[in-house]
């Protein structure tokens, strides 16, 4: 792993098999193809402003979101494997508890009151 970050690294802790180095490579090209969208989303939205801008830089950010994440697990799980699968399963048992517990997000059954600008009822009081 270390080949890929410092490429003038010389020795035995240098070694890498081609298959780490070709999945390090596409995720850092993923990563910065994500990127260029965002910015790419944030750079039309900004001479255009539309919902459907919002939607795309929301879309991009998620994507870089996903991207970056993903690379840094992957470096985390080259250089200590049984440590990730660890954080793995912590994180995955703790999701489903939540999600167990805590149960689906309910939508209200009223639409919201577009006179209170979204800061709920306003008792009666003039906004």
């Amino acid at each position: 792993m270390i080949s890929t970050i410092d490429s003038v690294c010389a020795g035995p802790d240098c070694d890498q098999p081609l298959a780490e180095d070709i999945l390090l490579v596409t995720l850092y090209v993923a990563c910065f193809a994500a990127l260029v969208a965002c910015s790419a989303a944030m750079l039309l939205y900004f001479f255009r402003t539309t919902v459907r801008g919002e939607l795309w830089i929301r879309r991009a950010l998620v994507a870089a979101l996903a991207t970056v994440g993903a690379t840094l697990f992957t470096h985390f799980a080259l250089v200590f494997p049984f440590a990730a699968l660890f954080t793995l399963g912590v994180g995955g048992v703790t999701f489903g508890t939540l999600k167990y517990r805590y149960g689906p997000v309910r939508e209200p059954d009223e639409p919201p009151d577009v006179s209170s600008n979204g800061h709920g009822k306003l008792n009666g009081h003039p906004g």
